[in-house]
């Protein structure tokens, strides 16, 4: 049976019980004036997105329109792609946050403004690359011609050394998590890609407060934890959550369209893995330097298990459990929380469920030391004719665009934490989340608070 209890270094502050109780505004408030400076032939000009909203047409196009629109942008190559996504009858899939289909959303891509630096042909011909292969999309930050990054440096204020522009990345969480939406929800990813791309530079997501947590109180825990711009509708039952970038991704995205090399990220994949990790880094990442700050990791880079779960659970509007497998002391592999056949279960009944499961794996020296992690998204498992069990899987940062096989053998042992559907757990295994711990010690102290009156 699994048991697990982890509590990161938190602690209840005198101020929580107002946090847990204040009210969530009751509508969006993204009212600032747009402080868009002009823009050139350099497209790292004009840094500060409009978020004036995108020009809306009064009449609905007709399938016919929208398919010939944007058949119009596409080139050769881009048609024949497209041709065969609407065979297998991708463009009309709808399962998206607002019912919208594939095909309405590229429209909008190409007949709504897009941010000032970014080409509506080129942002198209990305989503239906992405769409047909998945695998493609990656998460290797493009380098910033030093030209360019001068210029960056100008016109932000930010003065940083040239090599804080090619940096090295760590975004593999987000951009698993753009996979299993390129994979699994095409609609959404399309969805994703408009919003981010055009003039409100963000996207909103409607869950049900269940998807977040358990209840109200939680639920409002998690959301101020996260410093996350929200708010709630029909009667507190449903949560929209505003997911947007930093100021500093639309930089990064604006290079990528004008100069991104082979294997590099398109403008898409900076957007939305900026977003993401903007979402769970508490609004502190800054997508020039891949480096954020927030309450919640000790480390300038990444997400971490609990972040990477809070974004999970808006992101694919389920409630994945942020399982840990194994027992990390002092830098070193201790042991395990559960027998490797318990683990592969969860995999397998995961995948049962048609769902992709975002793996986080680490890397040991011949001591057990943890040299590092990167995450995988786990998609599919087979077996050879000699009953050897190999897991279909996902790997952004590996320069391959497609999926690869690995050995169970080599892959059960590294696995660190997966996001597990609630679905695909027994009902033997008892789960203590962190953030359920903290709930728990601040009911305690309200009661102890009661109870000496």
């Amino acid at each position: 049976m699994l048991k697990i209890s982890k509590v990161n270094n938190m602690y209840i502050s005198k101020d929580l019980k107002t946090d847990l109780r204040f009210k969530v505004r009751t509508s969006p408030a993204l009212t600032q004036p747009s402080d868009l400076k002009s823009l050139n032939a350099d497209n790292y000009k004009a840094y500060i997105p409009s978020f004036t909203g995108a020009a809306s047409n009064t009449a609905s196009p007709s399938l016919e329109q929208q398919y010939n629109t944007v058949k119009s942008f596409l080139n050769h190559s881009d048609l024949k792609t497209f041709n065969a996504l609407d065979k297998k009858g991708i463009l009309m899939n709808n399962k998206s946050n607002d019912g919208s289909t594939v095909l309405s959303n590229m429209y909008k891509i190409v007949t709504q403004p897009r941010l000032q630096g970014l080409d509506k042909k080129q942002i198209l011909s990305e989503v239906i690359k992405a769409l047909d292969n998945p695998a493609s999309i990656t998460q290797k930050f493009g380098d910033i011609p030093a030209p360019v990054a001068k210029g960056i440096t100008k016109e932000t204020g930010n003065q940083f050394p040239q090599q804080a522009y090619n940096v090295m990345s760590s975004s593999c969480v987000v951009a698993s998590m753009e996979y299993c939406l390129a994979s699994k929800n095409p609609a959404e990813f399309v969805r994703f890609a408009e919003g981010l791309s055009g003039n409100s530079y963000s996207v909103d997501k409607r869950i049900d407060i269940t998807d977040m947590a358990q209840g109200t109180a939680e639920s409002l825990f998690k959301l101020r934890q996260f410093n996350t711009d929200c708010y709630f509708e029909n009667n507190w039952e449903k949560l929209n959550v505003k997911i947007k970038p930093d100021r500093n991704a639309i930089v990064r995205a604006r290079v990528q369209t004008s100069y991104k090399d082979p294997g590099e990220r398109s403008c898409i994949d900076v957007l939305i893995q900026s977003a993401l990790l903007n979402l769970g880094s508490q609004n502190t990442y800054d997508a020039l330097t891949d480096e954020r700050t927030g309450h919640l990791n000790p480390d300038k880079t990444g997400l971490t298990e609990e972040e990477k779960n809070f974004v999970e659970r808006i992101v694919f509007e389920k409630p994945v459990i942020s399982v840990v497998y194994q027992n990390i002391q002092d830098g070193k592999l201790a042991g395990y929380n559960c027998e490797p056949q318990e683990l592969k279960n969860h995999l397998l009944k995961s995948l049962e469920l048609n769902q992709n499961i975002i793996i986080g794996r680490i890397y040991t020296d011949s001591e057990n030391n943890v040299k590092g992690g990167h995450e995988l998204t786990v998609i599919g498992y087979e077996q050879d004719k000699d009953g050897n069990g190999y897991f279909i899987c996902n790997d952004t940062d590996d320069g391959i665009d497609a999926e690869v096989k690995i050995s169970e053998k080599e892959l059960l042992p590294y696995i660190h934490h997966a996001g597990i559907p609630k679905e695909a757990l027994s009902k033997d295994d008892v789960i203590v989340e962190p953030w359920k711990e903290v709930i728990a010690g601040y009911k305690q102290m309200i009661s102890e608070e009661q109870t000496s009156k």
